[in-house]
């Protein structure tokens, strides 16, 4: 059997190694706190930044530098839509169609003074007026300054390149036979002017008439007179005000 001496030695080993492995346990658990410690701290400051991932390891704080430069990128994106926007209302406006105002009554009851229309122009691209369109072209006069200025007419087309206009007996003829189908001219034309004479039309050439036949200045007149097809511009589309008449204008 064992002696008192070899016991109390084999005792005093278990002794020890117990504290020894509690005291190096104590410093490993020690340690992987202060890791998963140090690793919550630097995860809200990630967070706190604006990470969504604390596990991405190095984290930076945005600088003002950074922020500057954000800055002046929106800043230059908003100015290319800004004039992106501009370019493509020009184009449309210039190319597809664009919004004006009617003034006076020549084409009463179809338009009236203050109607704001819109005009049309991709028709005349692929084709040309037809009769009874409604068509806007400039005429150039003078101001009260002696300036030379564009004043934009809204007529309606009567007679067609080719064709020989008269008025006569207050009604309106095309190659000598009346234009039967004229429902727009509402009561005799008083004044035939110019077309009192048969007018024959050249192959650029249109008679244009307002639907107000009796109040308004139109092919009948030396100062309008026959209107080209390079010089009308569009078709009025429709009216947009007032609301009480929204619609297509007919045609």
């Amino acid at each position: 059997m064992y002696d008192k001496e070899e016991v109390e030695d084999s005792l005093e080993f278990c002794r020890i190694a117990k504290q020894y492995y509690n005291d190096d346990t104590k410093e490993k658990e020690t340690a992987e706190e202060k890791r998963i410690k140090s690793k919550s701290v630097v995860s809200l400051r990630m967070l706190d930044n604006g990470f969504s991932n604390p596990n991405l390891g190095d984290w930076a704080r945005p600088t003002s530098d950074s922020t500057g430069l954000r800055l002046v990128n929106s800043i230059l994106v908003l100015g290319v839509c800004v004039l992106l926007a501009y370019f493509i209302a020009s184009a449309v406006t210039h190319y597809v169609a664009h919004q004006t105002w009617v003034e006076g009554d020549s084409m009463e009851p179809t338009l009236s003074d203050g109607d704001s229309i819109i005009i049309q122009k991709v028709s005349y691209y692929l084709g040309s007026p037809k009769r009874y369109d409604v068509v806007v072209f400039p005429i150039t006069a003078m101001d009260d300054t002696g300036k030379n200025v564009d004043t934009y007419y809204v007529k309606r087309v009567i007679g067609l390149p080719g064709e020989t206009v008269q008025i006569k007996d207050g009604k309106v003829y095309i190659n000598d036979e009346l234009l039967k189908d004229d429902k727009y001219c509402l009561s005799e034309i008083l004044d035939g002017g110019n077309a009192t004479i048969p007018i024959t039309l050249e192959e650029d050439e249109y008679f244009v008439l307002g639907d107000n036949r009796n109040m308004s200045t139109d092919s009948r007149s030396d100062f309008v007179g026959l209107v080209h097809r390079k010089d009308i511009i569009g078709e009025v589309l429709m009216r947009i005000w007032p609301f009480s008449h929204f619609g297509l204008i007919p045609g």
